[in-house]
């Protein structure tokens, strides 16, 4: 509904992003081998992926170039949302209805996924959710259920983690409900916030993806 702010901890959901039977390609090297184990990242590929997942906004290139499906059978069970290299990506009707919604910062960032010749491009496009919109709107102080993290000696800068958050565990200011329908508190790990329209819009989809959504509360 409007006036509501609804967070999601789906980065948790491991059974969504486990084993999706896809590799991927970074710029300026080879395609990663098609099994299911990930090699150790790069210290600029984590670098990378930290960044994505505090809601930076993401060059293109610092994406992956591509990626190729190996396991078509286990690529078949992939819902509308899923992961490369551990980038957040979206397609089908999930990817459409995203594009009705104001991002702000944000924006889908289309990708080619090949079949297992990796020559042979799949029908459908595919987008990398690259967030881009941050909102400074996480009261750690009103909140239950935050682990702390360390806290930056010079800059006092503190990361949370949410536990399992229930409606009204996480608490926000006021100010989320203004701008983006779609952001990340960098100060939250592994959460993403969005407006009320747009948990309506996924909800009303029916797109089988457990986003293990609860409802913030306003302060």
């Amino acid at each position: 509904m409007p006036g509501e702010i609804w967070v999601s901890t789906v980065g948790s959901n491991s059974r969504l992003f486990d084993k999706p039977g896809i590799r991927e390609k970074h710029y300026g090297q080879d395609w990663a081998p098609p099994k299911f184990e990930m090699g150790t990242p790069t210290e600029e590929q984590a670098k990378r992926f930290n960044r994505h997942a505090r809601g930076e906004k993401l060059r293109r290139d610092e994406f992956v170039e591509a990626a190729y499906v190996f396991d078509p059978k286990r690529w078949s069970r992939v819902k509308d949302l899923f992961a490369v290299d551990g980038f957040f990506c979206v397609k089908g009707k999930l990817a459409e209805l995203l594009k009705e919604f104001d991002l702000g910062e944000g924006e889908l960032v289309e990708f080619p996924i090949y079949e297992m010749d990796k020559t042979t491009r799949l029908h459908g496009p595919s987008y990398f959710l690259n967030f881009g919109s941050q909102k400074d709107c996480l009261l750690p102080e009103e909140s239950k259920k935050l682990s702390p993290g360390p806290k930056n000696p010079t800059t006092g800068f503190r990361r949370w983690w949410a536990i399992e958050p229930e409606d009204g565990d996480i608490a926000v200011s006021a100010s989320a409900l203004d701008g983006a329908d779609l952001w990340v508190d960098p100060k939250l790990n592994s959460v993403i916030f969005m407006s009320g329209q747009l948990h309506d819009a996924i909800e009303a989809a029916r797109l089988g993806i457990d986003f293990r959504f609860s409802r913030a509360r306003i302060v």
